[in-house]
């Protein structure tokens, strides 16, 4: 096996070492911008050796203004590429019915690249993103925190067209009022589950109990993110892009108790410290409503935690007045299964 490279590394090298000079020689007038973005572990930087069996190696994207000699450059990288670079193949497999490909060594051209050439315009409507500049409030409520990643995260090689740095510094995370619209969602999920716990305690149903601990803890680390106005990333990256999180080493001896603990009654008294420290981490921060946390119900034989106001008190923070004024709940389920 060769010896592994982040992809990012990788790419930037290829780019500057082959593409770029591949491009100088035949179109030096070309306005173009290269870069690697989109779907990968190794665009956001988490590849590991693993990650070499599929959609990864020597590959970026290629924007040009039109298509006008799509045919022509794609022909010409086909038979001008090297076989290998930095000893991995720069030929690619045919899209396999699981919709993947790998690198497969050839000796002979034409090679099956993986430089990808569009407009940036098209990159983007793959992403549901059909504009490159002044998104309405609208435009973000259409948005998904894993799309907005992929198109924000990676290198851009070179920006010749002048807009794909300045698009993707548009769209680096969320206006306040939607970045609040977001977490408000999160804070009444987590209300309804929390509402459960008691209850579960209570009849001493150990399962149900840690079913919804578990969805709790998912969402109040998606807050977390929002907090630093970080993107939320799918499932199988969540862990790991939590631990680069400033916030991490504050929460992640509360998470671990709350995770490993199997006695019933100190399960909800972990939960509960770990909400009270969200919530202060919450009311540090300037840029968000504070949230009150003495307000507990006291009518039930366990003391418990009163979160309905957080969700009323974050909208109410909310200035404009077409994001204030939504269908909450309709829009709130859409929010919940994006994530």
């Amino acid at each position: 096996m060769n010896s592994f490279i982040k992809g990012l590394e990788l790419n930037k090298g290829f780019y500057l070492d082959i593409v770029k000079p591949l491009l100088d020689k035949k179109y030096p007038d070309l306005i173009y911008s290269a870069a690697l973005m989109g779907y990968g572990s190794d665009v956001l930087g988490y590849d590991t050796e693993v990650s070499m069996d599929h959609n990864w190696g020597p590959r970026l994207q290629l924007f040009l203004d039109n298509y006008d000699i799509y045919n022509e450059l794609n022909e010409y990288l086909c038979y001008e590429l090297p076989f290998q670079y930095k000893n991995f193949s720069t030929n690619y497999s045919e899209i396999n019915y699981h919709g993947i490909l790998f690198m497969e060594h050839t000796e002979k051209h034409p090679v099956n690249h993986l430089i990808k050439i569009s407009t940036f315009e098209d990159f983007l409507k793959w992403y549901s993103i059909n504009k490159i500049t002044k998104f309405t409030y609208h435009d973000w409520l259409s948005f998904s925190d894993q799309k907005l990643l992929e198109v924000t995260s990676g290198l851009v090689f070179y920006d010749g067209l002048n807009k794909i740095n300045n698009t993707r510094e548009e769209l680096k995370f969320y206006p306040p009022d939607i970045c609040k619209l977001r977490m408000a969602v999160l804070w009444g999920y987590i209300w309804n589950k929390k509402r459960f716990i008691k209850r579960s305690m209570e009849i001493n149903d150990f399962i149900g109990l840690k079913i919804n601990v578990d969805l709790i803890v998912k969402h109040i680390i998606k807050i977390l993110f929002y907090t630093e106005e970080k993107y939320i990333p799918y499932s199988k990256w969540l862990g790991h892009a939590f631990k680069e999180l400033i916030i991490y080493n504050e929460v992640n001896e509360i998470l671990i108790n709350l995770l490993k603990e199997n006695i019933i009654g100190r399960i909800d008294e972990y939960l509960t410290i770990l909400i009270e420290k969200v919530i202060g981490i919450n009311n540090k921060n300037n840029k968000l409503p504070y949230l009150d946390i003495t307000k507990f119900n006291l009518d039930r034989p366990h003391k418990e935690m009163s979160l309905e106001h957080f969700t009323e008190g974050i909208m109410n923070s909310i200035e404009d007045k077409e994001v204030k004024n939504m269908d909450f709940k309709k829009y709130g389920y859409d929010i919940l299964i994006d994530m």
